[in-house]
């Protein structure tokens, strides 16, 4: 009988799969997006607000950052030295966005409403935690794990002590606004805390032992089929446990979702599931795909950070044009599909300045 998994490591090179669930990740991403931005209040317990809801929340957030973690598996550039400067770097992107994205729009809005108030909004939001400084923090926890050599089992042990460390310390804020900025990075201490460390880093984690597996897997077909067969038959107790028993992790409830980004290890449970069992519907719905979707798709997941820095950049100064929290449903989706096909012409206008200015420099070199 055929092994499953080898010691070697047989299954390189992109994973259509994988790109199909980073791929749909970033379109649930820019329409949750552009609803927390523009939806009318008055609708935001309907229907459509629900259903987006959820597609930008299980399917999103968790898949980048379980992505994020096969990743360190995938890359030929893994070495902690590596690691830790790339972390480095997206930490600091996520505050140079967010100066761009947040702080600089609503400044405009205070000086051309007259509302001084805009400013302070943009300040706070400036000093968000979102999932660029998680992604810096994440990288450079496993630049740490390949500089010790830390094993799977050690790394196992690592998530079970964060994990308890989470539900102890969760909803723990301070009055000092600079320590509990440092502090959110950690666990949720406030609403602006929306990727800390300890509930975020199970699905890097996540990815990490994934990924060993996948890259050493002799059946693919065989191996997504055991996933779902596990996965799917187990997410259905888990979802009605977690509505049955209010466990709060953003799935169900009121919206706007703080419970989704300060979930304990029973949301890990449920979202770490919800993944797998996703990300193995990818992979069975990738064989069928026409080449040109995925293509998309693999330019999509390549230019992941990117498209979410764009995205947002242009949502933010659109709301110079349209007012925030106006627009209703079918408003909503024009808008969504104009920002995701604005946000892709760019990126790749910047992949081609960026591929012609390398070709460019090796050729006077």
């Amino acid at each position: 009988m055929e092994k499953l998994f080898t010691k070697d490591k047989i299954n390189l090179g992109r994973q259509n799969e994988l790109d199909l669930a980073k791929g749909l990740a970033i379109i649930f991403m820019i329409l949750v997006h552009t609803n927390e931005v523009f939806l009318a209040p008055k609708v935001e317990l309907g229907s459509y607000n629900r259903i987006i809801e959820f597609i930008g929340s299980p399917p999103a957030a968790p898949i980048f950052m379980m992505l994020l973690g096969a990743g360190i598996i995938y890359s030929k550039k893994s070495d902690a030295k590596t690691l830790f400067k790339r972390g480095i770097w997206l930490f600091l992107l996520g505050y140079i966005l967010n100066f761009i994205r947040d702080f600089i729009p609503y400044t405009i809005l205070a000086k051309v409403s007259g509302d001084m108030s805009y400013i302070q909004t943009g300040w706070t939001l400036w000093w968000g935690n979102d999932i660029l400084p998680f992604a810096g923090i994440a990288f450079m926890f496993f630049a740490v794990i390949k500089k010790l050599n830390v094993k799977n089992i050690t790394l196992f042990m690592l998530w079970c002590v964060f994990a308890t460390l989470n539900m102890f310390l969760r909803g723990i804020s301070f009055e000092n606004g600079f320590v509990n900025g440092f502090f959110r990075l950690i666990w949720g201490t406030d609403t602006y805390a929306w990727f800390p460390f300890l509930s975020w880093i199970t699905f890097p984690i996540l990815g990490y032992f994934f990924a060993q597996l996948l890259i050493r897997c002799t059946n693919k077909d065989l191996f997504y089929k055991n996933i779902f067969m596990v996965t799917a038959p187990l997410s259905i107790p888990l979802w009605i446990y977690s509505y049955i028993n209010n466990v709060k992790f953003g799935a169900f409830g009121e919206l706007y979702q703080t419970e989704y980004y300060h979930h304990d290890i029973m949301g890990n449970i449920v979202l770490c599931t919800f993944a797998l069992f996703w990300i193995s519907l990818c992979y069975f719905a990738s064989k069928h795909l026409p080449k040109i979707i995925q293509k998309a798709m693999a330019r999509y997941s390549k230019n992941c950070n990117l498209m979410y820095c764009v995205h947002w950049i242009l949502l933010r100064y659109l709301m110079l044009i349209i007012e925030e929290l106006s627009c209703m449903p079918a408003k909503l989706l024009c808008i969504s599909i104009a920002v995701f096909v604005a946000t892709d012409i760019i990126c790749i206008t910047i992949g081609k300045y960026k591929t012609k200015k390398r070709n460019l420099k090796m050729a006077l070199s």
